[in-house]
């Protein structure tokens, strides 16, 4: 650390620990600034004559009369034209104001007290509205604020209400009576919202130190540096809270009434955390979380809520980001592209919750950092209509209809399920096109006068949906009960599993799952039975596949067993020929 001898000017050099106690400037950069070139040229009168010289020469008569031998000012004690100096000095400035004994703020446009009040004058500081000067603000504890006359308007703690209401910095951390490690990673991204750098890069390198990171700086990558900003941060903090940002309204009203918007989930800006003050930190839900940088994208184990769709048998994915404003916890909105690959949608708002959503189990997914990342023919450009770009990833599908006395208890693997589209979807190859899923039946059978609930479960499997030939697209729906020793024994085998076709026959075949086109289930004690069957559809849907699919569309009903439907239940063999009806 290069710091100034206040009483001869001279430069020296520590290293370490072996720092010893110094005054440090905060200041906003104007014409004029005296650099370490210019103070090591020996043309004093050049230097001396620069309107930036005079903050550093009353830092430096500030501190000996304050007692510090040493000073340090960015402007001069940096070598800029050495980029490992440069690194060094930014990833180390936010421990270098915090070990400061003293920072004297320069607020240049602060006019005296005999022109405007401390408190109109002090908001409109330049000062406040510089990315740097957010940290300059935070890491010292002994802050003393000067005007553009150098006269002393006071420190941190007398004018601790006005910067908190500047700021929307609390009391706590300006104080240093509570950690930043306590504060979530959207409270202390909303504090830099309103401020700006002469360097785009430098909007996120102002912030390493609140963070609590480093970064190499790479002058030049302009925006992917708040990206990167962001990559280091899931790296040493598993705090959800850095996906709680939401772009400007205004970018709203140019979209058309019902465009379906998707992006990363990763901001662009400190701007879009600017509504993101309030947001607290809720206690974590045990230590299973897992949340870490890949090259699949942010990759995260935890539960992700089932929103119901008004008005459809489907679910969109909400996920919960733990931290909460004054009314509930907040989570985002999730849209499946991929095998457990997700993006955002509507990044406009968040979604308030309450316990009654739907949780999944904790699972791994992976979200996107940003929308180039989905693999798709066509990208389109971030905030445009995007109706069609989900389809656009899947090559091929296959949904699910069933009617409302049917529910889905699990699929596998759900890696390839959709919960909106209610389809499994392949985005690759053909031959991941397999898929099962095991439902639950609640129906009602009149008795008499009366009627009686009956409820079971019948399991469904599908292979070879990725083809147009019926013949190569090989279905069974049975009753659970009848065969779970099979299927559970088959489940246990490929439950963890992303199985492409050629493996889940295989397994069928060994554990004698058999192949049956319906499920007749005899109500006991009753003449009444319950058939549950299907028939196979080729569709067109844009929104749902970029290519033609299938369609399995369920029906439940109960009849007098003399009434019910005949030749429904046909048995076959694992890789011979279709047995459902189709059209």
């Amino acid at each position: 650390m290069r710091l100034i001898n206040t009483n001869n000017g001279q430069f020296e050099e520590f290293i370490g620990n072996d720092i010893p106690p110094y005054a440090i400037l905060s200041h906003t950069w104007e014409d004029g600034e005296v650099t370490l070139a210019d103070m090591k040229s020996g043309r004093y009168q050049m230097y001396r004559s620069k309107k930036g010289y005079k903050k550093i020469d009353m830092t430096c008569r500030m501190a000996k009369k304050d007692g510090y031998q040493y000073a340090w000012v960015d402007t001069c004690c940096i070598d800029k034209s050495s980029s490992a100096e440069l690194t060094e000095a930014i990833n180390s400035m936010y421990q270098w104001y915090q070990r400061s004994s003293v920072c004297y703020v320069f607020l240049s446009d602060m006019p005296p007290p005999r022109i405007a009040p401390l408190e109109v004058a002090l908001s409109r500081c330049r000062w406040f509205t510089r990315g740097w000067t957010l940290q300059e603000l935070i890491a010292p504890e002994n802050v003393v604020f000067f005007d553009k006359e150098w006269k002393d308007r006071g420190d941190k703690e007398t004018l601790i209400e006005h910067l908190v209401s500047i700021t929307g910095i609390n009391k706590g951390i300006l104080r240093h009576t509570q950690s930043l490690s306590s504060m979530s990673v959207a409270q202390k991204m909303s504090w830099a919202a309103s401020r700006t750098t002469t360097r785009i890069e430098d909007t996120a390198y102002c912030m390493l130190g609140l963070f609590n990171v480093n970064m190499t700086l790479l002058y030049g990558e302009g925006t992917k540096a708040f990206r990167r900003l962001q990559e280091e941060i899931i790296k040493y903090t598993a705090d959800f809270s850095i996906f709680a940002w939401r772009v400007p309204p205004e970018t709203k009203t140019k979209m058309h009434p019902g465009a379906r918007v998707y992006c990363g989930v990763l901001a662009d800006s400190p701007l879009y955390f600017a509504g993101s003050k309030s947001l607290i930190k809720l206690p974590r839900d045990g230590d299973w979380r897992d949340f870490s940088l890949t090259n699949s994208g942010v990759k995260i184990q935890c539960q992700v809520l089932s929103d119901p769709i008004p008005g459809k048998r489907a679910y969109s994915y909400v996920l919960p980001l733990n931290c909460s404003d004054i009314k509930r916890p907040v989570g985002i909105r999730l849209r499946k592209c991929g095998p457990d690959r997700f993006v955002r949608e509507n990044p406009w708002e968040f979604v308030e919750y309450e316990t009654i959503f739907w949780p999944n189990v904790p699972r791994v997914r992976y979200l996107l950092p940003e929308l180039a990342d989905v693999e798709a023919r066509v990208v389109p450009e971030p905030l445009t209509d995007m109706r069609h770009l989900i389809a656009q990833c899947r090559r091929h599908a296959l949904q699910i209809d069933y009617p409302l006395e049917m529910d889905i208890y699990d699929a596998w693997p759900w890696s390839r399920c959709d919960d909106e589209d209610r389809a499994f979807f392949v985005t690759g190859d053909g031959p991941w096109d397999s898929g099962s899923m095991r439902f639950t039946v609640k129906i009602e059978v009149p008795i008499g006068d009366k009627k009686r609930t009956v409820e079971f479960e019948v399991m469904f499997y599908a292979l070879g949906w990725s083809s147009t030939d019926i013949n190569e697209l090989q279905c069974s729906l049975l009753e659970y009960q009848e065969h779970s020793a099979a299927l559970n024994a088959t489940h246990t085998q490929i439950g963890g599993w992303d199985h492409n076709r050629y493996q889940l026959t295989e397994v069928l075949i060994h554990h004698k799952v058999p192949r049956i086109s319906a499920v007749v289930y005899r109500v006991e004690g009753t003449e009444w039975v319950v058939v549950v069957s299907f028939a196979l559809v080729w569709i067109r849907n844009p929104h749902i596949c970029r290519n033609y699919f299938w369609k399995a569309e369920f029906s439940c009903k109960a009849y007098q067993e003399q009434d019910a439907p005949k030749g429904l239940v046909r048995r076959g063999q694992w890789g011979q020929g279709v047995l459902p009806p189709c059209r």
